[in-house]
């Protein structure tokens, strides 16, 4: 089993179309390739890990790394695993409003406390999504 996460940023003129694209096209592939994995989208970058063979993340990788919609995607860490982090989840959206988004934001923080860090992968996986939700963190608290 092949592990690897990545960070990329989203164009500017991303749009809800645009994610719900992504996402129906995702988990088609994923479902076709068993690959499963995580991907956090906020403040217009985006970090996934996926996990699944080896020759099928890679292909995954390598049309995330040519799709237009993002850019400077960079490869954070890959790794043989022994077991899915991941066996269960499916790619889901959650658009948070005005009135939750602080709650959200701590939630998603949490949540990267609390994750089971097995992997250098996972450990670098969740490292990138608390530096993204820490910089929102203080970016809300400074404005409240």
């Amino acid at each position: 089993m092949y592990q690897l996460n990545y960070h990329s940023i989203s164009q500017p003129s991303l749009g809800i179309s645009d994610l719900e694209n992504i996402l129906e096209t995702a988990n088609a592939v994923n479902l076709e390739k068993n690959i499963t994995g995580c991907l956090i989208f906020h403040n217009n970058r985006f970090v996934q890990i996926l996990e699944g063979e080896k020759k099928d993340v890679l292909f995954v990788y390598k049309k995330i790394q040519e799709d237009q919609r993002h850019h400077t995607v960079t490869l954070l860490w890959e790794n043989q695993i022994d077991n899915r982090c991941f066996p269960e989840w499916n790619m889901a959206y959650h658009q948070p409003n005005k009135s939750n988004l602080v709650e959200f934001v701590n939630n998603l923080f949490l949540l990267t406390e609390l994750s089971n860090s097995s992997t250098t992968s996972l450990l670098s996986f969740w490292s990138t999504v608390r530096k993204i939700v820490n910089d929102d963190k203080i970016k809300l608290y400074d404005s409240v």
